[in-house]
């Protein structure tokens, strides 16, 4: 850590435990402030899930599709394979 950190801490804690009365008037002060930083951290913490069950479900969606058009190409390949095997048997029979 930086020693001017150091010092600036030293002297802030320094301040608190020699004026009694300066400890409670900033705990007084401190819990709106406090109050508001968690309430924004909550809301926040609340969009960014809801943003990422979005992007979640539209993986979900872009991976059935995929899914789909590969079980497509599959039986696609699978009748061009059946239809060239049914094919082949009655050319061997003319020849």
């Amino acid at each position: 850590m930086k020693k001017e950190f150091l010092l600036g801490a030293a002297l802030a804690t320094g301040a608190v435990l020699l004026v009694p009365g300066l400890a409670v008037a900033l705990s007084r002060a401190g819990r709106p402030v406090m109050r508001a930083a968690m309430k924004t951290g909550a809301v926040a913490y609340t969009e960014f899930r809801r943003a990422g069950a979005e992007v979640y479900e539209h993986m979900e969606d872009i991976a059935a599709e995929m899914r789909a058009e590969m079980a497509e190409a599959e039986a696609a390949a699978e009748a061009a394979d059946a239809a060239e095997t049914a094919v082949a048997p009655m050319e061997e029979g003319r020849g």
